[in-house]
């Protein structure tokens, strides 16, 4: 009894704070905000605290319906619109078909094809290197989610093959590097997230005169975000220092006989199939001609319609009188603890940003007297630090929109040029997995309880976080130094 009274009161006092932080935060003295936004800000720092020490599903339940009480909008509908929303739809719908791609085999034999490339032979960083950039070129190409959704069931079929288990450091930290590839793919795009809406902005505000291009994002973006992966392997490697023995024993005669295992039948080869074609549905409306009927056409598959399509299909379909897909079976892989997770996030963090809270213009106001002057390199690794903290607690869009008039304010009275000062802005706000609320794609590191964990998810999104800002500093601002100029 005396040894599980000690975890009992430690759960009942983290239970207390987190009510105390949702439905007690309101009734302080407004912190220069509104005292609706005092009452959303208790909502996510409870929130916060509820998936950090708690868990997922039930604090995430009451925080919806919290949110519901903070004047912001009906509950009714915040949990209607949450349900509703894509990310969460898709997710959903991701998970059961990457449990079917399992079932059907196409997981193992990516896995074993993956690790059998002989590039890999006694070269386990090489192999983490591989994926995690491997898993932010798909992410660009297609879409950060899906992408990470894929590598990680790879992953999984993989270490089950070489014997490694849950808990085990090396996957939990490959996983949280996966994860973060896929958010960094956002920040590659010129057309998706904070850049597209920084991008609109600055040209915007600045009348026309500022406008970035497409290829100066992606060539100061991509080689930035590649390097931040390969330094996160470095502090994988010298720093969390895994017990790799089994992945550096993969000789070459191992390797070929993993290779001599592979073999697709008829059920493998459907499931290939319709994975290549969720990725060039994916892939198609960015390289077809803009506003041709065939990219309008292909316009229409995003994530939800193409997954929901390909299940269609696939459940339609039939080998040896049984249909290729059953929803039933395959639900058993959607983790609840993740669609709770996005749910709750997504209108919470829409909540952080409405006018009604407060919270933009005092950001707004922080970033003002934040950037008061100063040696130049220092004021915008000041600026970047302070942008990418920020972005932890605050949806990046948010961030962005606030931060650009400010930097064009900024670049005419102190000569600086706004398209670079913007880029590295849009890089700073870009990564961010240091917490459950900076990206729903980070959130995935602390809602894989089983293989990474909350601790290590802490530990690995931190120092992402501090790889990313040391490449901004050391690799972004020579490159934009070079392509468009300080």
């Amino acid at each position: 009894m005396k040894q599980s009274s000690a975890p009992d009161s430690r759960h009942i006092l983290h239970v207390v704070i987190f009510f105390l932080l949702t439905f007690g935060t309101g009734f302080l003295p407004p912190l220069g905000i509104t005292p609706m936004g005092m009452n959303i800000l208790g909502v996510f720092l409870g929130m916060l605290y509820g998936w950090t020490f708690i868990g997922f599903a039930w604090p995430s339940m009451l925080c919806l319906v919290a949110l519901g009480f903070t004047g912001y909008a009906d509950p009714g509908k915040i949990i209607g619109s949450a349900f509703s929303h894509p990310a969460v739809l898709f997710t959903i719908f991701v998970l059961a078909f990457t449990t079917y791609c399992d079932k059907s085999g196409i997981n193992d034999i990516m896995a074993k094809w993956c690790l059998s490339r002989r590039v890999f032979a006694g070269h386990p960083w090489v192999f983490t290197a591989g994926v995690l950039v491997g898993t932010l070129i798909i992410g660009f190409l297609v879409d950060g989610v899906p992408a990470a959704f894929l590598i990680a069931g790879i992953l999984y079929s993989m270490f089950h093959d070489i014997g490694m288990e849950k808990g085990e450091d090396y996957p939990a930290y490959l996983l949280a590097g996966v994860y973060m590839a896929g958010v960094l793919s956002f920040a590659c795009k010129p057309w998706a997230g904070q850049n597209l809406m920084g991008i609109s902005a600055l040209s915007d505000v600045s009348g026309g005169s500022a406008v970035i291009s497409n290829i100066t994002v992606i060539a100061i973006a991509m080689p930035v975000c590649i390097a931040t992966l390969l330094l996160y392997t470095l502090v994988i490697r010298f720093v969390f220092r895994p017990d790799i023995s089994r992945l550096a024993n993969l000789t070459r005669d191992y390797l070929d006989t993993l290779e001599a295992q592979i073999h697709a039948g008829r059920e493998q080869r459907i499931a290939a199939t319709a994975l290549v074609i969720f990725l060039l549905l994916m892939f198609l409306p960015n390289v077809l001609p803009a506003g041709s009927a065939i990219a309008v056409f292909f316009g229409k598959f995003n994530m939800v319609v193409a997954m929901v399509a390909i299940l269609g299909v696939l459940s339609f379909l039939r080998v040896e009188g049984r249909p290729v897909f059953d929803f039933h079976t395959c639900s058993s892989g959607i983790n609840w603890n993740v669609i709770w997770m996005l749910a709750a996030s997504i209108p919470v963090s829409a909540a952080l940003s409405c006018d009604g809270a407060g919270l933009s213009k005092a950001l707004g106001d922080i970033l003002h007297s934040f950037a008061a002057g100063g040696n130049i390199l220092l004021f915008l690794t000041g600026f970047m630090i302070f942008i990418n903290i920020m972005t932890q607690f605050t949806h990046n869009v948010t961030i962005v929109l606030i931060a650009v008039p400010l930097i064009w304010n900024l670049s005419q009275s102190a000569g600086l040029n706004p398209v670079g000062f913007s880029i590295l802005m849009f890089l700073a706000a870009g990564a961010a997995y240091a917490t459950p609320a900076a990206s729903t794609v980070g959130a995935l590191s602390f809602a894989n309880g089983e293989w990474v964990g909350i601790a290590r998810a802490f530990r690995a999104g931190i120092c992402g976080c501090i790889t990313a800002i040391i490449c901004m500093i050391g690799l972004g601002l020579p490159l934009v130094s070079v392509f468009v100029g300080l």
